[in-house]
């Protein structure tokens, strides 16, 4: 075990426990149901083999998680937490709750996984939008299943198939974050071919109204511009007083920036007409949005195109928490 505070105090007691490097990162994966040790490596990018090993021996001492033996047709052994490790869910709730108030866009190097979405989608969850609803939801996702159960105002969610499912929905990671984000309708996600449905579609409805983003979230605006008015950073345009127009797959919408603060608008920027433009595809934006694409790597792919001022551009990207690796126009 790690070294103690050597306090005689719970907190501090709670601290010796979990308080160690991975340790709540491997609760945080455990949460989703039962994983091998080759899944946690596989969703704990960074932590080295006898780390793990170590990390994953202590938490069996102190009584957080045990082996269990996966039901067919999966084989092998798997960790799963014990009541004690489940006892710590609202904990690593409200710590998800408490960092997405931290704000600011992912740095370079950072990486993403649909887990760590799934948790944040759980810590998230407004019970009030699913009072009077039991169903179960599944989701195939960029070749990984997992299902969302909601029973009157709470929500559970895991990896694997559910047994009840009243509808599945199978997309790409990107259009199941633009589903959430409310950047396309469900309806046009099944036309253009985006996403498939099963099942009940009422219910699928509910889901993404249950779990989706909300009014509050979006600066009350749904959509592409709400999207984008939610990724302002007003400490990133003080000084500037620009207008910027967007291009994404056809829709066409332009912001106003004065000195930190926004308006945004459907329709081109109106005359004298926009400092810079910014032309690209809805799944090149949600890159961006989820930080697993830089603005350099963009241009270098042609995935993007940027029309007028080159340092408005960079502006623009920066007001609205593009990541660039801050070499970009040297």
């Amino acid at each position: 075990m790690a070294r103690s505070y050597d306090q005689f105090c719970p907190a501090a007691r709670a601290l010796d426990v979990v308080g160690g490097r991975w340790t709540l990162l491997i609760v945080r994966e455990l949460l989703l149901g039962p994983r091998r040790y080759t899944d946690l490596a596989a969703g704990l990018p960074g932590i080295g083999p006898n780390v793990l090993a170590e990390r994953l021996r202590d938490m069996r001492e102190t009584g957080i998680l045990e082996q269990t033996k996966l039901p067919p047709p999966a084989a092998g052994s798997a960790y799963v937490l014990t009541e004690l490790g489940e006892a710590m869910r609202p904990l690593v709730d409200e710590l998800t709750r408490w960092g997405t108030r931290l704000g600011g866009p992912p740095g370079p190097g950072a990486t993403f996984q649909l887990n760590w979405l799934l948790n944040v989608l759980r810590a998230t969850f407004r019970p009030e939008a699913a009072r009077g609803v039991r169903e179960t939801y599944e989701f195939r996702i960029a070749g990984e299943t997992f299902h969302l159960a909601v029973d009157d105002g709470t929500l559970d969610v895991r990896h694997g198939p559910a047994p009840e499912a009243v509808c599945f929905l199978t997309a790409d990671l990107g259009t199941f974050m633009a589903l959430g984000a409310r950047l396309v309708g469900l309806d046009d996600a099944v036309a253009r071919g985006l996403a498939g449905l099963e099942g009940d579609r009422a219910a699928a409805d509910r889901a993404v109204e249950i779990v989706g983003s909300h009014p509050e979230a979006m600066g009350g605006r749904h959509g592409l511009i709400g999207a984008i008015g939610a990724s302002f950073r007003p400490e990133a345009a003080r000084g500037v007083r620009e207008a910027y127009e967007f291009r994404i797959d056809g829709t066409v919408f332009h912001a106003r920036v004065d000195d930190g603060t926004v308006e945004m608008e459907l329709g081109p920027a109106p005359a004298p007409g926009p400092d810079a433009v910014l032309a690209t595809s809805l799944g090149v934006l949600l890159e961006f949005g989820a930080g697993t694409l830089h603005l350099e790597d963009a241009f270098i792919a042609g995935s993007i195109e940027v029309e007028g001022e080159p340092e408005a551009g960079l502006r623009m990207a920066d007001a609205f928490g593009v990541v660039r690796t801050g070499t970009f126009g040297t």
